[in-house]
């Protein structure tokens, strides 16, 4: 339903998407009642868009507040779970939501099945570093996760970013608070064993904070409550810096198209609204969690970021 701007937002992205790609087609799943005045009310020049736009009507709405059993057992008439059941009939490629991340790991677990021999999902995005992009997972699916649960994040991710790089060497770390041996939590340490064991993963040890951002590697893995903590730090410092280091701009001597040319540059590699969009990895079937708060831009980056996932197959591959 758009997340915590509504529809509005995810109609304007769709539709920007729908201009974009002209071999792309949307089911759009919610409240008929709620979402049909809203194409009636789209501006002319859009119309010819809709015929790829197809309303999916679901009366029920997953709350954030709702219990998950309540939404297993209740709430089948919910968009969430009719986009995600779309998925598991094949009747879609793929679901992309800004719904409630537990909400969303639970009902594609309970639809869509997990791969075999994988017993929980991991959210898995990219994050911009000195050397260009990282791989990180998992994100906030899991808040804690066993030795083997993060030694399977590790293959789920080395065989995503293979695949998107179209190169089998990948290399990949395990977060910890320091890159000593012996170091970090119990279940850190173990992991750290079995990826050392895995004859089949480039795995090159503990990497810390720092590390990810300076480009050592090309995957880290943690669980979801550290890779939470340090997307949104990024996010918050990223953002952080770019307001001062607009405000320096426009207290300097440059000229305003010099200004525009290197806020434009800054933005491109930055901005958190280009990243958007978190594959829930290790599903028989492709997810896409957006942020609850994306704006139009950043809900249309992880629109088009799933097609892309969807035209590479990546589901397949994995």
């Amino acid at each position: 339903m758009g997340g915590d701007l509504g529809p509005e937002t995810s109609l304007e992205a769709a539709l920007a998407c729908l201009e974009r790609h002209p071999r792309l087609t949307l089911l759009w799943v919610g409240p008929e009642s709620l979402l049909a005045p809203l194409l009636a009310a789209v501006a002319v020049k859009q119309t010819p868009l809709l015929k790829r736009l197809q309303i999916v009507d679901a009366p029920q709405i997953v709350e954030k507040t709702d219990d998950l059993m309540v939404i297993l057992r209740q709430k089948q008439n919910s968009s969430m779970y009719l986009a995600l059941d779309l998925v598991a009939q094949g009747k879609a490629h793929a679901c992309v939501s800004g719904g409630s991340s537990a909400a969303l790991m639970a009902l594609s677990r309970h639809l869509i099945k997990m791969l075999p021999g994988y017993e929980r999902p991991a959210f898995a995005s990219h994050v911009p570093t000195r050397k260009g992009m990282c791989l990180v997972l998992d994100m906030g699916a899991n808040l804690t996760s066993t030795g083997d649960q993060l030694h399977q994040f590790a293959q789920l991710g080395q065989a995503l970013e293979a695949r998107l790089q179209k190169n089998p060497q990948v290399s990949l770390k395990l977060l910890n608070i320091a890159s000593e041996a012996g170091t970090g939590q119990q279940q850190v340490q173990a992991a750290d064993a079995l990826l050392h064991a895995d004859p089949k993963l480039n795995y090159l040890g503990y990497i810390e904070p720092q590390g990810v951002f300076e480009g050592q590697v090309d995957i880290v893995v943690c669980d979801g409550y550290a890779g939470n903590i340090l997307i949104k730090s990024a996010e918050g410092v990223s953002n952080m810096l770019a307001r001062r280091f607009k405000e320096d701009l426009k207290n300097s001597q440059l000229e305003a198209h010099q200004v525009e040319k290197i806020m434009q540059s800054w933005q491109f590699q930055f901005d958190p609204d280009r990243l958007n969009g978190a594959f829930l990895l290790g599903l028989q079937g492709l997810v896409v969690k957006s942020h609850s708060y994306a704006n139009v831009i950043a809900l249309q980056y992880a629109i088009e970021a799933t097609q892309n996932y969807v035209e590479m197959q990546v589901a397949q591959a994995l």
